[in-house]
C-alpha cells in the first residue's frame, strides 16, 4: 500500500509522457486503474486520518483537525483520534511514516511513524514498535533530511526554495533507503506493508506557483526554481515506487493519491480576512490593518521580502503584534524547557496517547474577543468557517437557540455580498450549514457555516465595512486540485481503465486484498469485479 500524499496526477502525467517517471508509467500500464474522487469530505482536510483509520468524517465525527475548547474559547489542533484500520485485520502489518497511524493501537503492527510525514498527527518525535526500531532507523539513516521544510514558507526567496526542494528530493531517496531495509531486511514476515511519501505535499504547498501558469506569483523569480524542484521530487518519488516493487515483486501493489493539488484560495481569506471581518462586524474594532505597501501593490498582489516569515509579517500589521511575538517566543521557550526537564526523547515507544497540539495562526489572535461576539471566524486550514456563540453549547453563549437560524441567515447573506477587489468577482463560492437542524449537537470540530472561496482572494470587499486586506500569499498551493488516482497491480488483477471510484473505497479494498471483509459493509469493493486469473 503506497500513499502518495499531495501528489498531482496531471503533473505526473506530463513527466511520464516525457519519460521522466518510468516506474509509475510501468505501474500504470500493469494496473487496474481508477480516478479517485474524495470531494464529498475533502473540506475536512483530514485525508490521512481517513486513510489510516478507514473512517469517513460522518463515521468518525472528525470534521476538522481544529477543535474548539468551549470553556476557554481557544482552538487546538487534534491529531490521531482512532486506531488504524489494520487493527481490525488478522494480518501482520509493517508501516513506515503513515500520517495519523497510531501504531500504539494495533498490536499486530510493526514499524516507525512520525519520521518525516506532513501533518503526522502524532505529536513530536518518532513512534515505533518494537521500541528500539526508531533508534535503529535514526542511527542507520539519520533524521529526515527536510525536517526544516515540512511546512516551509518559501516563495519570496528563490535560494531558500532551491535549498528546500533539494532537501525534500534527498528526503525521498532517504525514505526509499529506509523502506528497502525495513520491508526487505529488518521485518520480512509481513502480510501488509504501508509506505506514505510526504514530499509532494510539503513541496507543492509552497511551490505550486512554479507549475501553474495562471497563478498570480508565476512570474516571481522563485517560480522557475520551484518547477525544477517539483520535477526532481516527482522523479525521486518514481524511484521510491520502483524500489517498493523490487522489495516484494510478487506482492499486490495498491498505489494511490486521494486528490490533486491546486492554487491556494484559503490561507489568506480563511486564516486572516474572514476572522478580521467578523471581528469588525461584531465589535466595531479593527485588529489587522494592511501595510501601505501592500495596499499600493500595482497588481493587488503584495510581496514579502525574502527572509520575512508570513506570520511575522501579519503580526507586524496587527495592533499589539509586537507583544504577541514576545508572548509567542516566551511560550516556545517554556515548552522547550519543559521537554528538557522531562527528559524528552526524539523517539517514543508505542504507547497509547491523546494527541492535541497548541494552534497558532492569525485567526487565533481574535480569540480573546470570541466570548463577546455572536459569531466569529473559526480557525481552519481549508475553507472559511464561522462558529455561532450559542447559548447551551458554548460556555458564554450569546445567541439563544430561538435566534440561531436568524443569525446564521444573517451571516450567510453577508458572505454572499463579499467581492474580491482584485478581480471584481464574488469571493465566496459554495456555502453550507452542516448543523442547522440541530446546532446543539455540533461537535467541537464543526462550524455552523462553512464557505469555500473563489479564485485566490487576497482581500475581501464588504459593502459597508469596505475592504479588509490585502495581505500577501502564505502558501501558493493547497488541496484544491482535481481527481486523484488509484493503481492496483498484481497477479490476479485485471488490467485496464475502470472509471471513477470514491477515495473512501480504497481502505476497504486493501482489507479485502488482505483477506478480510471487515469494512465492506461501509462501501462496495472496487476490486472484486476485476479479479481474474487471466491478468
Amino acid at each position: 500500500m503506497v500513499g502518495l500524499d499531495g501528489f498531482t496526477m496531471e503533473f505526473a502525467e506530463r513527466l511520464m509522457d516525457a519519460g521522466r517517471m518510468p516506474n509509475l508509467s510501468r505501474l500504470r500500464e500493469e494496473s487496474a486503474r481508477w480516478l479517485v474522487d474524495d470531494s464529498e469530505f475533502r473540506n475536512a482536510n483530514l485525508t490521512y486520518e481517513q486513510i489510516s483509520s478507514g473512517l469517513r468524517p460522518d463515521e468518525s465525527k472528525r470534521w476538522s483537525a481544529v477543535e474548539f475548547d468551549r470553556k476557554r474559547y481557544a482552538a487546538v489542533q487534534a491529531g490521531a483520534a482512532n486506531p488504524p484500520f489494520t487493527s481490525l485485520l488478522d494480518a501482520k502489518t509493517v508501516v513506515f511514516d503513515a500520517p495519523y497511524f497510531d501504531i500504539a493501537r494495533d498490536a499486530n503492527a510493526q514499524g516507525v511513524v512520525g519520521w518525516g510525514a506532513h501533518d503526522p498527527g502524532l505529536g513530536e518525535g518518532l513512534q515505533s514498535r518494537p521500541a528500539s526500531l526508531a533508534d535503529e532507523v535514526l542511527s542507520r539513516f539519520g533524521e529526515y533530511a527536510a525536517k526544516d521544510f515540512v511546512y516551509g514558507f518559501l516563495w519570496p526567496d528563490p535560494d531558500l526554495t532551491l535549498k528546500a526542494g533539494t532537501l525534500l528530493r534527498d528526503g525521498v531517496d532517504q525514505r526509499t533507503r529506509i523502506v528497502r531495509w525495513l520491508f526487505g531486511e529488518r521485518i520480512t514476515d509481513w502480510d501488509l506493508a504501508i509506505s506514505v511519501v510526504a514530499a509532494a505535499h510539503s513541496a507543492t504547498e509552497p511551490m505550486w506557483h512554479g507549475i501553474d501558469e495562471t497563478h498570480p506569483l508565476h512570474s516571481h523569480p522563485s517560480a522557475t526554481v520551484a518547477r525544477q524542484c517539483l520535477e526532481e521530487i516527482y522523479e525521486a518519488i518514481d524511484r521510491h515506487i520502483g524500489a517498493i516493487r523490487e522489495i516484494a515483486p510478487d506482492a499486490t501493489i495498491v498505489c494511490f493519491t486521494m486528490h490533486g493539488m491546486g492554487a491556494n484560495n484559503s490561507d489568506v481569506p480563511a486564516m486572516l480576512l474572514l476572522p478580521e471581518l467578523m471581528y469588525r462586524l461584531e465589535t466595531g474594532k479593527t485588529l489587522f490593518e494592511p501595510k501601505l505597501e501592500w495596499e499600493a501593490a500595482a497588481d493587488g498582489v503584495p510581496i514579502i521580502p525574502a527572509g520575512v516569515p508570513w506570520d511575522r509579517a501579519i503580526l507586524g500589521a496587527m495592533k499589539g503584534g509586537q507583544m504577541m511575538r514576545v508572548r509567542d517566543r516566551f511560550e516556545r521557550d517554556l515548552q522547550k524547557m519543559r521537554r528538557k526537564v522531562s527528559g524528552g526523547s526524539s523517539s517514543r515507544t508505542a504507547e497509547k496517547r491523546d494527541y492535541q497540539f497548541p494552534l497558532k495562526m492569525a485567526a487565533t489572535r481574535y480569540a480573546k474577543a470570541w466570548p463577546k461576539m455572536r459569531a466569529f471566524g473559526f480557525p481552519t486550514f481549508h475553507d472559511g468557517r464561522i462558529r455561532i456563540n450559542l447559548k447551551g453549547r458554548e460556555t458564554h453563549g450569546l445567541v439563544s437557540p430561538a435566534e440561531y437560524e436568524s443569525v446564521v441567515s444573517e451571516y450567510v447573506a453577508m458572505l454572499k455580498t463579499l467581492k474580491d477587489p482584485r478581480t471584481g468577482e464574488a469571493a465566496i463560492g459554495s456555502i453550507y450549514t452542516p448543523v442547522l437542524s440541530d446546532p446543539l449537537s455540533a461537535s467541537d470540530n464543526q462550524a455552523d457555516i462553512v464557505a469555500s472561496f473563489n479564485g485566490t482572494p487576497l482581500a475581501l470587499e464588504h459593502p459597508d465595512i469596505g475592504t479588509v486586506g490585502p495581505a500577501p500569499f502564505r502558501r501558493t498551493g493547497a488541496h484544491t486540485g482535481g481527481l486523484g488516482a488509484l493503481f492496483i497491480a498484481g497477479e490476479s488483477i485485471t488490467r485496464g481503465e475502470f472509471g471513477q471510484c470514491s477515495g473512501y473505497d480504497i481502505v476497504p479494498t486493501v482489507c479485502e486484498l488482505a483477506g478480510s471483509n471487515v469494512l465492506t459493509d461501509r462501501v462496495n469493493s472496487i476490486v472484486l469485479p476485476y479479479l481474474s486469473q487471466a491478468a
